[in-house]
């Protein structure tokens, strides 16, 4: 049996504090934070605000030694990461930046480039850490501007500090801003609150994991949960190394690092073993599997049984979405659209092309941005600078480099302007679009200038923020009063009353919230109606 591979993909779900109050005359205001830690803790602040974190901050050959979670979430909330145990590598996307570790090669990659490494990062209990004197490296590529200024070293309290300034702009006075108002309603649980476990996972579905013990994967127990708590699988410590849902009911099993893979359901029973390097997520019943012919890698899809139902004839393959999947062609390298037997419905003759939204899918060729339709047609020709996915029958494109940005409809007729000037697009949501410019101040210096759109025009930074954290009709929020989280709806409206410490977002009628060393599952009250 081949040696598996699956990645845990793990993200920030906690939303920042306040948002401050600007002076009407201010368009620009650059506001310096400090990020803080002490040796021998896993005390980490911003702004003297704990934040979170579960690895001890140490010293390494002169070197403060900091995790690399703790940093980007704390500097960044929104920060994706990824982490493969296997081959020792961490990928971290900010907006469109991308960030790569190599810990065996001790590289660091930001936005494809190389840089300069200090010291050596290392994996320890579970972590990866990098010495912090690589940050100023990398978030300088980032587009801050930090010196060796901005790092303060006390010796006597085994403290360091980095101060990073920020910059916030503000354009109009009357951009549409969410106002939170309302108590909310008392949250209903499916799982009331319990210490059970240490940590407890949303799956989707209405499955969940309860894990205890997280920083040894030998000591680590898995229970399988379904919505209303009740254990349909458990695995003691020892039994198996990890384990990754792959949507659909089908679980993907580590048994000992890494060294066998198989495939299961709800109840434990296998379903079948992986023979190959690699298996995604099922979705339409089918999930995309990896492995190597010939010297290169490949790939095809298996069913729910295990069994081939598309060769391994690809150099890459999407999910399934609306019974088609995206897929990269071995000898031409392009992509196109397949249907579940594996035939083209869209020749791979496109630069890049994106997975099915409302029958649509974005296309690209030298010619531009399009979209086709389920059958491979071309139904809006390529032809813009940028465009996004189809959401609710529109999608936002650009004509032009540094022309307006257009609301479209399914057959490409301009609904409205949304933007008169654009810069670099990054961060967009199903509705909600960030455009990042560069402008130049009085002082001769340059700088970002970051504006915020829905389907309508311009909106606040916290309307933004409102719309890109909604899951299932609501947003979870901190109470500025109680320094609690609850959730409101589109429009700012409490509906589940701020009384957790945590609070993730819905999936599947469901959220893991905590309160105290406490983890419970809430229902969500707009689905229960």
């Amino acid at each position: 049996m081949k040696k598996g591979f699956c990645i845990l993909l793990s993200s920030a779900l906690l939303l920042t504090g306040t948002v401050p109050t600007w002076a009407k005359e201010e368009r620009l205001l650059q506001e310096p934070h400090v990020y803080r830690g002490i040796v021998g803790t896993t005390n980490f602040y911003r702004d003297d605000v704990l934040q979170s974190s579960d690895a001890e901050i140490y010293l390494k050959d002169g070197y403060v030694m900091l995790p690399v979670r703790t940093f980007f979430t704390s500097i960044y909330p929104d920060a994706q990461i990824y982490w493969n145990s296997v081959d020792q590598q961490a990928g971290v996307i900010l907006g469109e930046s991308s960030i790569f570790l190599y810990v065996k090669e001790n590289k660091i990659v930001v936005n494809r480039e190389e840089q300069p490494v200090v010291g050596k990062m290392e994996v320890k209990n579970g972590r990866l850490f990098i010495p912090l004197r690589n940050w100023l490296t990398i978030l300088n590529q980032y587009g801050y501007q930090l010196t060796d200024a901005d790092f303060h070293w006390n010796s006597a309290k085994q403290e360091v500090a980095v101060t990073v300034p920020e910059n916030q702009i503000i354009y109009e006075e009357n951009l549409k801003t969410p106002v939170i108002s309302g108590e909310g309603q008392a949250p209903v649980y499916a799982v009331a609150l319990t210490d059970t476990y240490d940590e407890i996972v949303n799956l989707g579905d209405g499955y969940f994991f309860g894990i205890n013990d997280m920083k040894d994967h030998f000591k680590r127990t898995y229970d399988i949960l379904d919505s209303s708590g009740k254990v349909k699988s458990h695995f003691a410590p020892g039994e198996i190394f990890e384990m990754r849902y792959l949507g659909e009911g089908m679980f993907c099993v580590y048994t000992e690092k890494w060294e066998q893979e198989y495939v299961m359901d709800e109840n434990g029973q296998k379903q079948f073993d992986v023979v190959y390097d690699s298996i995604n997520d099922f979705q339409e019943g089918l999930a995309c599997v990896r492995d190597e012919k010939d010297g290169q890698t490949v790939e095809g899809y298996v069913d729910a049984n295990g069994t081939l139902q598309i060769p391994l004839q690809f150099a890459s393959g999407g999910y399934f979405s609306e019974e088609r999947a995206v897929v990269r062609d071995l000898e031409t390298r392009k992509y196109g659209v397949i249907d579940k037997k594996g035939n083209y419905v869209a020749e791979p003759k496109y630069k890049s092309c994106k997975s099915f939204q409302d029958g649509m899918a974005l296309v690209q060729t030298e010619q531009g941005y399009g979209y086709i339709n389920l059958q491979g047609e071309e139904v809006i020709a390529p032809q813009y600078v940028w465009a996004s996915n189809f959401s609710d029958g529109t999608a936002f494109v650009q004509e032009e480099e540094n022309g307006p940005v257009w609301l479209i409809n399914t057959k490409g007729e301009k609904v409205r302007k949304i933007a008169d000037q654009s810069g670099e697009f990054y961060g967009n949501c199903a509705d909600c679009l960030h455009i990042s410019q560069f402008v130049m101040l009085p002082s001769g210096e340059g700088d970002r200038v970051d504006r915020y759109y829905d389907k309508n025009g311009e909106v606040s930074m916290e309307q933004d923020k409102l719309l890109r954290d909604l899951s299932e009709g609501m947003s979870h929020v901190l109470d500025e009063k109680t320094q609690k989280y609850g959730y409101v709806d589109e429009t700012g409206k409490m509906v589940i009353s701020p009384v957790f410490d945590e609070a993730e977002r819905f999936q599947d009628g469901y959220a893991v919230v905590k309160v105290q060393d406490q983890c419970g599952i809430v229902k969500n009250p707009l689905l229960q109606k």
